[in-house]
């Protein structure tokens, strides 16, 4: 592999452990680690008084040692830290990983610490936490972890790289004997250095490492984090995200509805998709994903093939599949006519299919029917279900050694997964495994399989390289100077159309005269609304009437808008024909430019159907997001109504991400509804507000 900036701390041939004790704590579990994972380079140990702890020599500092080592385990409290980190810095170490607490985490001096800590390592020293357990590098053979750790992934072919800003849930995850074997476990703490997204990189260096998982509570710098997803796609690296806090209450709508619909989680889910990053919720979801994703055949799709010795069981991943959107496959002829051969006569084929009792422990049967399913063009994934809980032991006298055997023999033949789904997560000792042994993929709890089936069967997003001209400098000068304005709804318009965002002819009034001359000018039916930049939902005070279609109906809808709402102008504008009403909003963040598209007028807050992009994007990301939305089916047409122009609906999202990232001070825009009219008639705005940043 490569050389990389962290391939001493990953990879070291000499490890100094300072703060090592005979007492105990984390500098001695290190030096036990270091031997537990079978280091084979020079450890030393760093006591101000002893020759020697837990069998290995010690020196009174890190300048005393007789080599500069490649890794540092910083075991002493936290007001020492800085000043080890600093003489590491200038002896030229190649990065310490950084146990204790007492930093960001706590209180104003741990912050204040924590920026003495990055200031001692002057860019020169790469760290890891603090506040962490460390780093297991099983590839490297090197162990810079604090705590107990689990030794069997040392020596593995190692497949999987994991890292955590919580440390527990990074080893609850190593220890699982249900995860594949472990190229690299971190615990990544304050992140005060070293955080997920350059784990990440790292990982990428390696190309033994097949899928990366990472669980966090946020990125500090998504732009650069997109950049490598993307890189690991290229690379056919698959990358699992498990991120907390997306039940985190958004932003308040306080002006417009697209706060509503975007709160803080919907950068990362657009981040996501776009990137072909799998979002999980749990462990047991992640640790299922990545047994499926690092098996040596991977899903070609998620349509699935299913057989189990128990109708019930059958019943219940029926509905599992349908609620997890797992599409059971139909089989092909070929496959029917086989699996009716192994099926007693009284019972036909179905998928999910129930072989019936009398199939439990016939390895003939076993490998019968996933060689069928293995073989109909149709299925991508073999799964057969089955139960062996904690106390269903001994295992070969139950009949698994032949069940897994039967199918373990089918699947060396075929080039889709074949993958054992137990209908609980508790497992009898011994069965994973068995199915490793055999070549099946263990996945345990029906939901937590079926999720990892969908999510490693969907389809890879669209190549994120798409074409961002620059905006040209007269519209830019246009915009500039609108922006400079206030931002009623006729001027957010304005600005929308000088981006290619079209709106229905109509104009400004102050009266119902001016009202009426703007209406013989454009035609009836015409709608009238109230026109105030301060009034943002103009419906919900009676501010809009529409369907009025000559002068009186107009001269008395203006009279009841300023009635109802002050002495405020009308705009007039044309009435709009057919069409879906959707939304198109977006806010400039620490995300970048997030655009969100959703089923919009009335139905915005009551749905909450809308999806989000991240900019930049094409138009297959945004007929992406909307194939997960309920309004698509409205989109391509029902009950006689022809299907709506989604390639105009995609432009229209295109050029608001660019008005977005064009202007960084627009905090909002809402754009409810957008019109989206017939195929071939384009989309229009019906309303539109945009928001921007306050200056003092």
């Amino acid at each position: 592999m490569a050389a990389h900036r962290l391939d001493r701390l990953f990879r070291p041939a000499s490890v100094a452990v300072v703060g090592a004790s005979p007492k105990g704590g984390y500098g001695l579990r290190t030096l036990r680690n270091l031997e537990g994972v079978g280091f084979g380079g020079r450890v030393y140990a760093v006591h101000p008084s002893r020759t020697e702890v837990g069998g290995v020599r010690a020196y009174p500092s890190l300048s005393d040692l007789p080599e500069v080592p490649d890794a540092v385990a910083a075991a002493i409290p936290a007001p020492g830290v800085p000043a080890l980190a600093a003489e590491a810095a200038r002896l030229g170490a190649g990065g310490m990983v950084v146990y204790g607490a007492g930093f960001a985490e706590r209180d104003e001096e741990g912050r204040r610490r924590q920026a003495d800590l990055i200031a001692a390592a002057d860019g020169r020293l790469p760290l890891i936490g603090p506040n962490c357990l460390g780093l297991a590098s099983y590839r490297g053979r090197a162990a810079l972890w604090g705590i107990e750790m689990p030794y069997v992934h040392a020596g593995g072919d190692g497949v999987v790289a994991l890292a955590a800003q919580s440390g527990n849930m990074a080893l609850t995850t190593m220890l699982s004997g249900r995860l594949p074997s472990v190229a690299y476990g971190v615990s990544a703490g304050n992140q005060a250095d070293l955080n997920l997204t350059d784990c990440l990189d790292y990982f990428l260096s390696d190309p033994a490492v097949k899928v990366v998982c990472l669980v966090m509570e946020g990125l500090s710098d998504l732009p650069r984090f997109r950049i490598l997803a993307e890189r690991a796609a290229a690379q056919d690296v698959s990358v699992i995200a498990l991120k907390m806090g997306r039940s985190a209450v958004g932003e308040a709508a306080t002006i417009a509805h697209t706060g509503t619909l975007a709160g803080r989680d919907a950068a990362y889910d657009a981040l996501f998709r776009q990137t072909g990053v799998h979002r999980v919720h749990d462990l047991d979801e992640m640790i299922a994903l990545c047994a499926l994703l690092a098996a040596p055949r991977r899903p070609r799709g998620a349509r699935t093939g299913v057989f189990a010795s128990s109708g019930g069981e059958c019943g219940l991943i029926a509905d599992l599949a349908d609620d997890t959107g797992v599409p059971l496959a139909a089989f092909d002829e070929a496959a029917e006519t086989a699996l009716a051969s192994v099926l007693p006569p009284f019972m036909g084929v179905h998928n999910p299919l129930d072989l019936g009792a009398a199939a439990w422990g016939d390895q003939d049967v076993y490998r019968a029917a996933a060689r069928a399913m293995g073989e109909s063009p149709n299925v991508d994934v073999v799964v057969f279900a089955g139960d062996a809980p904690a106390h269903a032991d001994p295992l070969d006298e139950v009949g698994w050694t032949e069940m897994i055997g039967g199918t373990g023999e089918a699947a060396v033949k075929l080039d889709v997964p074949v993958v054992m789904m137990t209908t609980t997560t508790d497992l009898v000792p011994g069965l994973t495994d068995l199915a490793r042994q055999n070549g099946v993929v263990l996945l345990a709890g029906t939901r937590p399989a079926l999720r990892a089936i969908a999510l490693a069967g969907a389809p890879r997003p669209p190549s994120s390289e798409h074409d961002e001209p620059t905006t040209d400098p007269a519209t830019l000068t246009q915009a500039t100077e609108i922006l400079d304005g206030p931002m009623s709804e006729a001027e957010s318009k304005r600005l929308l159309s000088l981006y290619g965002v079209a709106s229905p002819p109509g104009e400004v009034a102050a009266d119902a005269n001016a009202a009426a001359e703007i209406a013989a000018r454009i035609g009836y039916p015409v709608v009238c609304k109230v026109h105030a930049p301060e009034i943002a939902h103009k419906s919900d005070i009676g501010g809009v009437e529409v369907g009025l279609t000559d002068e009186k109906a107009l001269r008395d809808a203006v009279a009841r808008i300023k009635h109802r709402t002050g002495d405020h102008d009308v705009l007039v504008e044309a009435m709009a024909g057919p069409g879906v009403e959707l939304i198109i909003g977006g806010r400039n963040d620490v995300a970048g430019s997030l655009v969100v598209i959703g089923a919009g007028g009335v139905l915005t807050e009551l749905l909450g159907d809308a999806a989000a992009l991240l900019w930049p994007f094409g138009p297959d990301d945004v007929r992406a997001a909307l194939d997960g939305l309920k309004i698509s089916t409205l989109l391509g047409g029902v009950r006689g109504r022809p299907p709506a122009d989604v390639d105009a609906l995609a432009d229209a999202a295109i050029r608001v991400g660019r008005l977005l990232a064009d202007f960084p001070r627009i905090t909002e825009i809402d754009v409810n509804p957008l019109l989206c009219r017939p195929e071939g008639e384009g989309c229009i705005a019906l309303d539109a507000l945009i928001v921007q940043e306050r200056t003092a």
